[in-house]
Formats: C-alpha cells, sequence, structure tokens
C-alpha cells in the first residue's frame, strides 16, 4: 500500500465514528447519517482502487 492508500484506510473510520456521533447527538437525521456513511465508503473504495 502507498500513502495515500494509508491515508484512505485511516481517514474512512474516522469519518465513520463522526457520522455516528453526529447522529447520536441528532446533528443529522438517520436517513442523512447512512447516506453520509455509505457515500463515504464509496468514495473511500473508489479512490483506494483507483490507486492501484
Amino acid at each position: 500500500m502507498n500513502e495515500q492508500q494509508v491515508g484512505l484506510v485511516t481517514l474512512t473510520p474516522v469519518l465513520l465514528v463522526f457520522i455516528f456521533f453526529m447522529y447520536r447527538q441528532g446533528a443529522i437525521p438517520k436517513t442523512g447519517a447512512v447516506v453520509a456513511a455509505l457515500l463515504s465508503i464509496a468514495i473511500a473504495t473508489a479512490m483506494f482502487v483507483g490507486q492501484i
């Protein structure tokens, strides 16, 4: 894995935890949290595969 891939692998779980805490605090509704999480995973996957 190169440096960019390590960054993506590190950043994606941090984003997911942030989304979860925003949902728990009532800052975003459940639908928004699910969409944000799915899009974060999809974007990270596309960028990770694009780095190969």
